[in-house]
């Protein structure tokens, strides 16, 4: 249960990123379809535990040297050619797009699943 909560979680977040970079004029656009967001986001996260996790190990010793820019970089081209390869309707355009969207999903992730999903967290520390 606990896993299909964070998945909704994080296609919440992956929609709220595309609507608010639409909002600011990004070259960007959500799918019209409810389904695509929610594949997309469990796309997005078996990427994110399986590929990401081995090119930040392979590239540490760059992201140590530029403190922390080679992740950055590293984050931002991953949601861009994930993006651009998958079959479904969201459109990402250009790299300040990518950028945008890879620092708001986390960012945005982060929060829905602190307010939504911390409420183990505290059950947990009370006992």
């Amino acid at each position: 249960m606990k896993f299909v909560l964070k998945w909704l979680v994080f296609a919440l977040a992956l929609y709220l990123t595309f609507w608010s970079g639409q909002a600011f004029g990004l070259d960007m656009a959500p799918s019209p379809h409810w389904q695509d967001n929610i594949l997309m986001a469990l796309v997005l996260g078996l990427v994110n535990a399986v590929v990401r996790p081995l090119i930040k190990m392979a590239l540490l010793p760059l992201n140590c040297l530029t403190l922390g820019i080679a992740g950055l970089l590293v984050n931002t081209l991953l949601f861009w050619v994930l993006f651009a390869i998958t079959p479904f309707n969201f459109r990402v355009g250009n790299f300040w797009a990518a950028l945008y969207g890879s620092i708001v999903v986390g960012i945005v992730h982060g929060l829905l699943s602190g307010v939504l999903l911390d409420d183990e967290k505290a059950k947990s520390r009370k006992r």
